[in-house]
């Protein structure tokens, strides 16, 4: 009997020991840093810099609307009071680069020299260990100041049938950081019209041909039409450019006006747009 639980406690021992080799916690590994950009162009992650962040889906560069157009700067995990941060930017034109600096751990002043530049930001951190985040710009000759960057309009949509387009009238809306109250919504014998087939479908697009995270509208009979309001949604897992409002296209003969609001890609803001259409 003694060898028998002798022999018991042996492998009892073993069987408690294998977990204890095995299940040894291991070191959990550093979260990978992820640095963000916000301007006129909304907010965008950098990217190695063999291919610098830009606009999705088309590649196209971002726009800072201005010369010196103040730049935000934000990481997560958050930057540490300890980390080093350099940051460059680079002109396509001639590959001449210049050092910019960062104020309060945040605010950039963008290049002042009009053109397409890289901009790239360095981070090391107490350890010695350095990351690298790059976004491609495009600086257009305007001068900086608050003043032009409130000037900065809000992005026109067209509303496109077989019949051809119309340019939206815009109502509220936040673009970037300015937001705009439209007042009330106009008589929509005032709008355009758009004259489209019953059940055709419609599709919007920006004007500089940016994207969507999503969409949600109305389509409203007008006076003599007998139908009912038509109400659709959608939203996107991506940016998409020139979506197909599914669900507000008109199901009658008649006067219609569509209100829509549409959300932008990088966290831009949102839009309400309206329009008048003609269905035959």
């Amino acid at each position: 009997m003694t060898r028998r639980r002798d022999a018991l406690a042996l492998s009892l021992g073993l069987a408690l020991a294998v977990p204890a080799l095995t299940g040894a916690a291991s070191p959990s590994p550093e979260p990978e840093l992820v640095v963000w950009l916000r301007g006129p162009f909304g907010t965008v992650a950098g990217t190695n810099p063999a291919d610098p962040a830009n606009a999705a889906p088309d590649g196209r560069p971002l726009g800072t609307w201005m010369r010196e157009a103040t730049l935000e700067l934000s990481a997560q995990p958050p930057l540490a009071a300890t980390d080093f941060v350099t940051l460059r930017a680079t002109a396509s034109e001639d590959g001449s680069t210049i050092e910019l600096p960062l104020e309060d751990g945040r605010w950039i002043t963008g290049p002042d020299r009009p053109g397409e530049h890289t901009l790239l930001a360095t981070v090391m951190d107490d350890r010695g260990v350095a990351s690298e985040h790059a976004w491609s710009l495009d600086v257009p000759d305007r001068p900086g100041s608050w003043e032009a960057l409130l000037e900065m309009p809000a992005i026109e949509a067209s509303l496109s049938g077989s019949s051809g387009s119309v340019v939206g009238v815009r109502g509220h809306g936040c673009h970037v950081d300015t937001c705009q109250e439209a007042g009330y919504r106009p008589p929509a014998s005032s709008l355009e019209p758009l004259t489209v087939t019953v059940g055709e479908p419609l599709t919007l697009e920006l004007a500089d041909g940016s994207a969507l995270v999503g969409w949600e509208g109305r389509t409203e009979p007008q006076p003599g039409t007998r139908a009912e309001t038509r109400l659709a949604t959608d939203h996107f897992d991506g940016p998409v450019v020139g979506p197909t409002l599914t669900g507000l296209e008109p199901d009658r003969p008649g006067e219609w006006l569509l209100e829509l609001r549409v959300d932008y890609d990088r966290e831009r803001g949102w839009q309400w747009y309206l329009f008048r259409l003609i269905a035959e």
